[in-house]
């Protein structure tokens, strides 16, 4: 567990504030304003804490020097990046891409309780051996080591940056988010489809998404850093951009739905991760959805009716996975109280609640045992602790208050366990004492029943004689019978068989009917289509020979009439040629006459060329007539050819036409076919 899960879990266990002695010594009451937007981390707190350290309070001083000190080791070392693993057993291929599919920028770690088969040479498929870690996890080529080093190293950095506000521990704090979440070349792939793998096994396991329990850290690191306005805006928009992105493949990929349909505490870790990166890219439909709805449903699946988890009593180290269960629930009680709703007491119908499974935890706890383990938590912690923050104060100035009341608590579950045990042993001994009372009676029944028995038992030998020879001829008689009924009965199957033989013949004759009846109705069917597409066809045919009739007769009439109009043509045109010479031969006796003339006055002359000119004119209207008249003679017959080649196309293509019909018609492509 990390130091802010071993904090909020005494917490938990002690039921007191870590912050409730700070409060007191306040110059002035905290406003909310001042107040950082953690959820797990108590805002509160935090805030008091802080206005203790500016006051210049000697223990408030004292806990931010060695929170410092903690901020300063980090500084010392380099900013980790999932990319820093080194390759994967086997190498890793020209592309970047590892043999299993993985690339450099995935989040990669190792089962931790399964180990090397060693019956196998080169240990794979790893077997498990629950409770036992691996320590190869750990190792360079996997990430777990790295990702909880980024979780502590944000917290320390974070918790700094806000109670002194020195740019350094911000800086180093901005450059760890970038590093992991932002920059292409390292940022982290928003998936954990690579977390628990198991060498030589191809299933991914979904208890892999609990490691990614340690960015739920990490983002109460980012809300404390922007509590402090130590974030540019650019990147608290790229990281809720990351988690939004991780938030979705945990809703919609395999691996994700089957650790939210796991029955243990991989279940409570799943629903605790949606509902933080939920609440922290501001998606409120969904946590209220978590915190309203699912909650219910790991109550009734995972808590007993009388508090206790059965899922995590069947592992090798049960009170273990019960404590690491009731952090997961403490954890969403938190969110569930930011919300409003108050998922740690409520409670269904039978009792089951997550108090009740902590109330039976406290239960079992022996007196003896919850001291040194309390002790324990607090050297731990405070040896541990990346916050420098509750734990490692109360370990170190041995705060006896809240030591004592985790005491005291634990020390009155044991003592109304011990009454509980007290009545139990009271019950038993009373029971154990009407139990020997019935034992001598029942020792008294048995000399009686064995004196009786004894003459009994003569009688009962020979009754056994006696059924034994019975039995003996009942057996005899009963071979006998089984023997005839199996002959009977392979006399019935076999003339079942011939029945059924004859049967399977006879439906096979029928099939043969029925498949031949069908081929029938199918050649009918075609013929009846057949014949109605012929006479279609045929009906066509006649309406078209009886409109290409038609169409020959009018084109025969209008060649007639052509024929007709260009005699009348040519016979105009001979008329005007015969006047038109008759003109000539006139014109050509005036001129001869008016050379042969005897001369005459003046007048006359003048009169003489005015009947010339008036003749010439005449002569050429006349010759402009019969010119036109050429012309038209010529276009009518241009017409009529064009005409008449017209026609013949349309004849041949009709002809053309009507023989293609009739082909179809007929079924053949030609007189020779058909």
């Amino acid at each position: 567990m990390l130091a802010i899960e071993k904090a909020l879990f005494l917490s938990l266990c002690s039921g007191l504030s870590a912050g409730y002695q700070w409060r007191r010594r306040l110059a002035a009451p905290v406003s909310d304003d001042r107040m950082p937007p953690t959820v797990l981390l108590d805002g509160r707190q935090l805030a008091e804490l802080a206005a203790l350290y500016r006051q210049g309070d000697a223990e408030a001083l004292e806990i931010v020097r060695s929170l410092q000190a903690r901020a300063d080791a980090i500084l010392d070392q380099p900013v980790v990046r999932v990319t820093d693993k080194g390759p994967v057993a086997g190498g890793e291929s020209p592309s970047g891409e590892a043999p299993n599919g993985e690339f450099p920028n995935d989040y990669r770690s190792l089962a931790k309780y399964w180990w090397p088969d060693p019956a196998a040479d080169d240990g794979a498929p790893y077997i498990r051996r629950d409770g036992e870690v691996n320590p190869a996890c750990y190792a360079d080529h996997f990430d777990a080591s790295r990702l909880v080093f980024l979780a502590e190293s944000l917290q320390v950095l974070s918790l700094a940056t806000w109670f002194t506000g020195d740019t350094a521990y911000r800086e180093r704090a901005v450059a760890q988010l970038e590093a992991w979440f932002v920059t292409p070349e390292s940022r982290q792939s928003a998936h954990f489809q690579f977390a628990q793998i198991i060498p030589g096994r191809s299933g991914l396991q979904p208890s892999g998404l609990i490691e990614a329990r340690h960015l739920i850290y990490v983002t109460e690191s980012i809300l404390l850093l922007e509590g402090a306005d130590a974030l540019p805006a650019s990147l608290s928009a790229a990281l809720r951009e990351w988690f939004r992105e991780l938030l979705a493949w945990f809703r919609t990929s395999d691996k994700g739905l089957a650790a939210g349909k796991a029955s243990n505490n991989v279940a409570l870790w799943y629903d605790l991760q949606c509902l933080a990166y939920a609440w922290f890219v501001g998606d409120d439909s969904l946590v209220q959805y978590i915190a309203t709805e699912v909650a219910v449903t790991r109550r009734e699946d995972q808590v007993d009716l009388d508090g206790s988890l059965p899922a995590e009593l069947d592992r090798a180290n049960p009170m273990d996975y019960v404590a690491f269960t009731l952090a997961a629930m403490s954890q969403l009680s938190r969110y569930g109280d930011a919300t409003g709703v108050p998922i740690w007491s409520q409670t269904d119908g039978d009792g089951r609640s997550f108090q009740r499974a902590h109330e039976w935890f406290i239960q079992q706890a022996e007196v003896k045992e919850s001291r040194e383990a309390s002790q324990g938590l607090l050297d731990e912690a405070r040896s541990s602790d990346q916050q420098g923050q509750v734990v490692s104060r109360l370990g170190e100035t041995g705060d006896l208050v809240l030591q004592l009341a985790m005491v005291n608590r634990l020390a009155d579950a044991r003592r109304r366990m011990l009454e509980v045990r007290d009545r139990q042993t009271k019950r038993k001994t009373v029971r154990i004492a009407e139990l020997e009372r019935e034992l001598a009676s029942s020792e008294k029944k048995l000399k009686t029943l064995t004196q009786k028995q004894g003459k009994e038992a003569e009688q009962i030998m020979e009754e056994n004689k006696q059924a034994s020879a019975r039995l003996e001829r009942l057996e005899k008689e009963l071979v006998k019978a089984r023997e005839a009924r199996i002959k009977e009965l392979q006399d019935v199957i076999h003339r079942q068989e011939e029945q059924a033989r004859d049967g399977e013949r006879q439906r096979e004759l029928q099939q043969q009917v029925k498949d031949q009846k069908e081929k029938l109705a199918q050649l009918e069917t075609r013929f009846r289509d057949a014949k109605r597409q012929f006479d279609t066809r045929f009906a066509e045919s006649e309406t078209a020979k009886d409109a290409l009739a038609g169409e020959n007769d009018r084109l025969e009439r209008e060649l007639k009439q052509r024929d007709t109009d260009n005699q009348k043509l040519k016979e105009k045109e001979k008329r005007f040629g015969e006047l038109l010479k008759s003109n000539e031969k006139e014109l050509e006796k005036l001129l001869k006459a008016f050379r042969e003339r005897p001369k005459a006055s003046a007048v006359d002359d003048a009169k003489q060329r005015e009947e010339i000119k008036k003749l010439k004119q005449e002569l050429r209207g006349q010759q402009r007539k019969v010119a036109r008249l050429q012309e038209t003679a010529d276009r009518q017959k241009l017409r009529a050819d064009n005409f008449k080649e017209r026609s013949d196309k349309i004849l041949k293509s009709r002809s053309w036409r009507m023989t293609a019909v009739l082909r179809k018609l007929t079924g053949g492509d030609s007189g020779k076919k058909r």
